[in-house]
């Protein structure tokens, strides 16, 4: 049986190579709730997805996926720093408007990454350092 699957439009999902790149970020950050799960200060535990596109060069085009979450101190850290240089508020609570992402442009360095999925598959992935940002 001959399937036309359209398998010739396709994207290229690997990494990018390592190196700073210039970003935006143009869709809604992703916010899931982790259910019966409190943070190390008794609040609500959410997982956090931003899509960040290059801009500029030879990879223009390609996303970059920052994951963060609001679970521990440290975890807190990142994601109140990526917000806070991206020129993102925090209010007085720790609290953030999401939309607010959208739009923002900045220059960061991304890593190349290699982890070990669920089934043991060694895999690649770009990382994002966010403490390099810097706010176009």
């Amino acid at each position: 049986m001959r399937i036309e699957a359209g398998l010739n439009d396709v994207a290229d999902f690997g990494p990018v190579p390592a190196g700073q790149y210039e970003l935006a970020i143009k869709e809604p950050m992703e916010v899931v709730p982790v259910v019966d799960e409190k943070t190390d200060i008794g609040g609500r535990v959410y997982n956090f997805t931003v899509w960040c596109e290059i801009t500029a060069g030879e990879h223009a085009g390609k996303r970059i996926r920052r994951g963060f979450t609001n679970r521990t101190k440290g975890s807190r850290y990142f994601l109140k720093t990526f917000l806070e240089r991206i020129g993102v508020a925090v209010d007085e609570k720790g609290g953030f408007a999401t939309e607010d992402l959208l739009g923002k442009r900045f220059k960061a360095y991304v890593s190349e990454r290699v982890y070990t999925d669920s089934n043991g598959q060694e895999r690649k992935t770009n990382d994002l350092d966010v403490e390099s940002i810097v706010a176009l």
